[in-house]
C-alpha cells in the first residue's frame, strides 16, 4: 500500500471515539472549509446542483473502483460504532487516500478534500442528517451544498489557527 494510504490509516487509528466535544467554535470552520472543498469538487466533475450532497464518495462520484474493500481492509472503522455518516464519511477518505497513492490524476487534484472532516472528528466533533439538514454540535447546514459555496474564500484550518479560536472561545465562557 501507499505512503498516503498508511498515513491515513494512522490518522483514523489514532481518533479517539470515545471522546465528544459537539460545541466547539473550530468545528464550524471545518464545516465550513470541507463544504467549500467539496463543492469545488463537485464543480470540477460537473455534479447538478440538487445532487451535490454534504457527505459523499468522490470515488464513487468519478466511477472509480478500488482493488480492496475499505470496510474488509481497514478495520478502524470498526471502532466507529453507532454512527454511520461518520463512518460512510472516514471510509470515503481513506478510498480517496488510496486512489491518490495510486496515483490517480483527480484524487491528487483533490487530494485534501476530505482533511477538513476528518479534522473535525479528531477534535471531538460529529455530523448526522437530521430533517433535511447536516448537523453538527447545535448548528446546521443544508444537506445539499449550495454552488456558490466554490466561490467563497479558504478558512485556515491549521492546528493553530483551530486551537486559537477554540482557546479564545473556552477563556470568553468562563468569565
Amino acid at each position: 500500500m501507499s505512503l498516503l494510504f498508511d498515513e491515513a490509516r494512522t490518522i483514523i487509528k489514532s481518533i479517539n471515539w470515545e471522546k465528544e466535544e459537539p460545541n466547539r467554535p473550530s468545528h464550524g470552520i471545518l464545516i465550513y472549509e470541507f463544504l467549500r472543498r467539496s463543492s469545488q469538487f463537485y464543480d470540477f466533475i460537473n455534479q447538478e446542483p440538487r445532487k451535490r450532497l454534504a457527505i459523499f464518495s468522490a470515488a464513487d462520484m468519478c466511477d472509480m473502483k478500488l482493488p480492496i474493500d475499505i470496510y474488509d481492509y481497514c478495520d478502524e472503522l470498526n471502532e466507529i460504532k453507532d454512527e454511520s455518516l461518520v463512518k460512510s464519511a472516514c471510509k470515503s477518505y481513506l478510498e480517496w487516500a488510496y486512489l491518490s497513492g495510486e496515483n490517480e490524476s483527480v484524487a491528487l487534484t483533490f487530494q485534501d478534500l476530505y482533511m477538513p472532516i476528518i479534522k473535525l472528528f479528531s477534535r471531538g466533533g460529529r455530523i448526522r442528517y437530521h430533517n433535511g439538514e447536516l448537523v453538527y454540535g447545535w448548528a446546521a447546514r443544508a444537506r445539499i451544498i449550495p454552488l456558490e459555496m466554490s466561490a467563497v474564500e479558504p478558512e485556515d484550518i491549521s492546528d493553530t489557527a483551530l486551537d486559537l479560536l477554540d482557546n479564545d472561545w473556552f477563556e470568553t465562557t468562563l468569565q
